[in-house]
């Protein structure tokens, strides 16, 4: 069957392919409920490759290792299918490379996908995300090429093409472009989340602080069936507000915001939290147990080998707190991870485990030689992946420290 950007479904009811493109829009615009709809379309028609292709992709975004073997399940459950048409067939390589932590195959294997299928939404918004933790934002520009020629206007998901779009110029560092097709993508649908984070990042890398506030204020009423990703445009506004010189303000916004959604135990709310910390404690900010709380959390993820970026996240509050057997459990996890093949291990060798050790490092008081090494792994620094905004970090730890 075929939808209505012209996309062959192999699917035994003829109501799957809508289920699915149903899913697809509510993980498109960060919504709660988007594996509840792909369960279901499961257990109507649980054959369907795209579906279950989906549901491992959505398993491999939570960045968990502990999901590893699921994700390997539904891989292989996919690949035993003889009925899969070819694009099914790229997807099902795709998340192969994937599952095994091939950053990049499976980066270029979307990518030749959407050459072949310029249309497929999951696939542009999958290599979208593997970009953002890879090459960055020529590769995010790049990806999504074929697919800013081949859409129209009227199509399904379009909105959502230019909130990608807008998000990709801004990392290449084309604010104008940018903010132009995020407010194209929010002018279509307002609750589009991933275009309002583009524009929002815009505003913060101008320094236009006070209407990056006022911009997140005016769109959050759109947001109450968002996922955890809203708690990053909270993070967002407390960097506003430190760029306003207010960081009692950013305090308030990470313990009233930020501080209950880690009990989800989900990545980015700790990336989100351990980044804020850090930041208000070079400015002189008390942070009091803080790091104690995200630690209880943090500590349990130091041996994660999925992204170097994240696991960086995770063993700051150890570090700030001299957690030593912690510590020593994840600098032992990068030097065991630098050893292996797969995209991050590669990460790890060329830069993640030395900014492990820098990370250590500031927080035993030997700055110096920290900052040092620091600044000569810098132009390294950007494989870890992550946006610039995020990044700005290590910037900020030069001047502090240095």
């Amino acid at each position: 069957m075929k939808d209505d950007l012209g996309l062959n479904y192999t699917a035994r009811h003829s109501a799957s392919e809508e289920q699915f493109n149903r899913a697809l829009t509510c993980y498109l615009a960060s919504e709660t409920n988007t594996m509840a709809i792909l369960d279901e379309l499961l257990a109507n028609d649980p054959d369907m490759p795209m579906a279950k292709i989906f549901k491992g992709c959505l398993m491999k975004l939570a960045a968990d290792p502990r999901l590893d073997k699921a994700i390997q399940r539904t891989f292989q459950n996919v690949s035993r299918q003889k009925d899969l048409n070819h694009r099914e067939v790229m997807h099902c390589e795709a998340l192969g490379f994937w599952s095994t932590n091939q950053m990049d195959k499976a980066s270029n294997t979307y990518d030749q996908l959407i050459q072949n299928y310029p249309k497929d939404m999951l696939a542009l918004r999958v290599a979208h995300y593997l970009h953002f933790y890879g090459k960055g934002g020529e590769a995010m520009v790049k990806s999504l090429a074929p697919a800013i020629s081949a859409w129209e206007p009227e199509d399904p998901f379009y909105g959502y093409l230019q909130g990608m779009t807008s998000f990709a110029l801004e990392e290449l560092g084309d604010y104008r472009e940018a903010e132009r097709s995020g407010y194209k993508a929010l002018n279509i649908n307002g609750a589009d989340i991933w275009a309002a984070h583009a524009v929002i990042h815009v505003m913060q890398m101008q320094g236009r602080f006070q209407e990056g506030i006022k911009t997140i204020e005016s769109l959050q009423e759109n947001w109450g069936n968002v996922n955890n990703f809203v708690n990053h445009l909270y993070w967002h506004k407390a960097l506003l507000l430190i760029g306003l010189d207010e960081p009692k303000e950013a305090l308030n916004i990470y313990d009233q915001l930020l501080v209950k959604p880690l009990k989800d135990d989900f990545y980015l709310d700790v990336c989100n939290a351990a980044s804020l910390l850090w930041r208000l404690v070079m400015l002189n900010i008390d942070v009091e147990d803080r790091w104690q709380q995200l630690n209880e959390i943090s500590s349990t993820r130091i041996n994660d080998d999925e992204l170097a970026f994240s696991t960086l996240h995770y063993l700051m509050a150890p570090a700030a707190l001299g957690d030593e057997a912690a510590i020593q459990r994840c600098l032992d996890n990068f030097k065991t991870w630098s050893t292996r093949h797969e995209t991050q291990a590669l990460v790890c060798r060329n830069v993640g485990l030395q900014l492990a050790e820098i990370i250590c490092q500031l927080q035993q008081g030997d700055s110096e030689a920290a900052v040092a090494q620091l600044c000569k792994v810098q132009p390294q620094i950007s494989q870890i992946g992550g946006s610039h905004a995020q990044r700005h970090l290590f910037e900020q730890i030069i001047e502090f420290y240095g």
